[in-house]
């Protein structure tokens, strides 16, 4: 199920500062997967690549922007989601624009996660984000990529 992406976009302009620094534009976002188009120059450092604090901060906008699509979709009342722990994999410098891409695996697994929480008032689960490089002729290659815990309470 989609939601307006911008209704979201609002809602991290209000609740997550740091979003509108980032240079995002949300590409796809339903309850299964969410792309962000991410600008480069937005997030450079001070060799030219993406700054890894910027690549963290996308990635676990991206999952952040999952679960609250999901929330939305199931009728869940509760924006109650924080992140517990985040780990991150720097596997190659990021050199151009780049896209975030954080979804379930499949949709087994995302009808568990929101029934747990609707069960258990609670739920813990790591969810997989990748961060692609833009490269020439219209590749891409992995960058990097972040396992973040997440929890979500009614």
């Amino acid at each position: 199920m989609e939601i307006d992406a911008q209704d979201f976009i609002q809602v991290l302009s209000d609740k997550i500062k740091l979003y509108e620094h980032l240079g995002i534009t949300v590409a796809e976002l339903n309850s299964h997967r969410v792309v962000f188009n991410v600008s480069l120059e937005k997030n450079l450092n001070h060799k030219g690549t993406a700054f890894g604090g910027s690549l963290y901060a996308t990635g676990v906008l991206s999952a952040y922007a999952l679960v609250l699509a999901g929330l939305k979709a199931y009728h869940i009342d509760t924006e109650n989601i924080v992140i517990a722990k985040g780990v991150i994999e720097y596997h190659r410098p990021i050199d151009s624009d780049f896209t975030i891409v954080c979804e379930f695996l499949d949709l087994q697994t995302e009808q568990a996660f929101y029934q747990e929480l609707q069960d258990q008032h609670r739920v813990r689960a790591d969810l997989n984000v990748q961060i692609f490089k833009e490269g020439g002729s219209g590749g891409r290659s992995l960058g990097a990529s972040l396992v973040g815990s997440f929890v979500v309470r009614m």
